[in-house]
């Protein structure tokens, strides 16, 4: 006791204790300041109070009706969907000259389709002459495409090749009234890519292009794979729902197991993947709605898309692609047991989605991703004073369309005053 007594009085025991006393009061006036901060899910800003009274405003996480509200439904389809880059489909499903596919992207109907020069090209899906529908099925095959409205067509590179009863018209210019394309990028590995901005070509980002290599490689894609089977199926949720990463490993390991069972490999095929130390089971992510998934024991792979149509429905979207020539005995079975899975996935998300609370928020980067999309959006907005919309297209034509439009009504051209679509040749997204 009493050599303790002596150490305890000695000055550097007394430097050692003032010491811990000011780094321990130091942590828990840290730890004391940290606990003030106070964030909200929605709804306004929230503040943060230091220890020194400074104020420091924070923009909410995600808008109020993230889930549910019509307005950030219309924020998201012009703040992403008008000006991001958006997977459609892979140039397999494009057979031959004229094969189409039709798609509805978040309100926004546009086309994909095979030239005569072979080159995939987009366009919005509507007449120039009274913005009716130009593809009225969702696949089909048609070197000339035409609207029933008034019969104005168009080939496979949108320009007008007939427009009834205007020919000799004065102030009307064919070459001036083509369909509106929309820019396109198809990949290496044949993936097609859309974007809906009217403004100058927007780069094709070089992490999409670094994710779909990465895939590609570990799913040993090469230059051209084979369609065999796909759908589109509607559900009763928000899209970025269906795109949580809560539901990507979900979804892989149910194809996984359903694949495993359908196309067992060969002993040749295992002999091969022993030799080469190379599995092909992959999946990747590509913002902002899209899965792509590969397989370890099939030679096949699937894109699995969420569309949204509104703010409460979503369209999904999926195709699966064999690598090679053939697939196996069992490919019909396959076929329809991924069907079977992409129905029973789409279920259960609809269920999740029916509990869902209007304040809950995944954690995932595509949630963080497209938060700063709208809030940079939103930036430029406030900066312009008004909504900016990306992909609203204005005829270029000439001033004496509108002449030639009026002689078009005066001499009763079908009936064009009286079902009438937009009224305009323009699309005013």
């Amino acid at each position: 006791m009493e050599f303790l007594s002596a150490y305890l009085l000695t000055p550097s025991s007394v430097i050692v204790a003032l010491l811990t006393v000011l780094f321990l009061t130091h942590q828990s006036w840290t730890h004391l300041s940290r606990s003030k901060k106070s964030y909200q899910i929605s709804g306004g800003s929230s503040k943060v109070d230091d220890t020194y009274n400074l104020v420091v405003s924070k923009e909410p996480d995600v808008p109020e009706g993230w889930w549910s509200s019509r307005e950030v439904f219309e924020l998201e389809r012009r703040a992403i969907f008008s000006k991001s880059w958006l997977y459609l489909a892979h140039v397999a499903q494009f057979c031959k000259a004229g094969a189409y596919q039709s798609f509805d992207i978040a309100g926004f109907p546009i086309f994909l389709t095979r030239g005569k020069d072979d080159k995939i090209r987009a366009f919005h899906n509507v007449c120039r002459h009274r913005a009716y529908t130009i593809t009225r099925k969702e696949t089909g095959i048609s070197t000339v495409l035409g609207c029933r409205y008034h019969g104005w067509s168009y080939d496979t590179t949108g320009r007008l090749v007939k427009a009834p009863q205007f020919d000799g018209i004065p102030g009307f210019d064919k070459s001036e009234n083509g369909l509106f394309e929309i820019h396109t990028h198809t990949t290496d590995h044949g993936m097609v890519f859309v974007n809906l901005d009217s403004g100058e070509l927007i780069p094709f980002p070089n992490s999409t292009a670094s994710d779909i290599d990465r895939f590609a490689s570990a799913a040993r894609l090469g230059s051209k794979s084979r369609w065999l089977a796909g759908q589109t199926l509607t559900g009763t949720f928000n899209w970025k729902f269906g795109m949580s990463l809560q539901y990507h490993p979900v979804v892989a390991d149910q194809l996984e197991e359903i694949v495993s069972a359908a196309a067992s490999p060969s002993v040749a095929t295992k002999f091969l993947k022993f030799i080469r130390q190379h599995s092909s089971k992959a999946k990747s992510h590509i913002f902002p709605r899209n899965f792509f998934y590969s397989f370890e024991d099939g030679h096949f792979w699937i894109s699995l898309s969420f569309i949204p149509a509104s703010e409460s429905t979503t369209q999904v979207r999926y195709d699966m692609f064999g690598l090679s020539s053939t697939t196996g005995n069992n490919e019909g079975e396959l076929t329809n047991s991924i069907a079977e899975a992409i129905k029973n996935i789409l279920q259960k998300i609809e269920t999740e989605f029916s509990s869902v609370t209007p304040g809950s928020l995944d954690s995932s980067s595509n949630t963080s991703q497209i938060l700063d999309q709208l809030q940079g959006h939103l930036r430029l907005e406030k900066k312009n004073g008004s909504q900016i919309l990306p992909a609203m297209r204005q005829p270029k034509g000439s001033s004496l369309f509108q002449q030639a439009e009026q002689l078009c009504k005066d001499i009763d051209c079908a009936g064009s005053g009286s079902r009438s679509g937009s009224g305009s040749n323009g699309l005013d997204w």
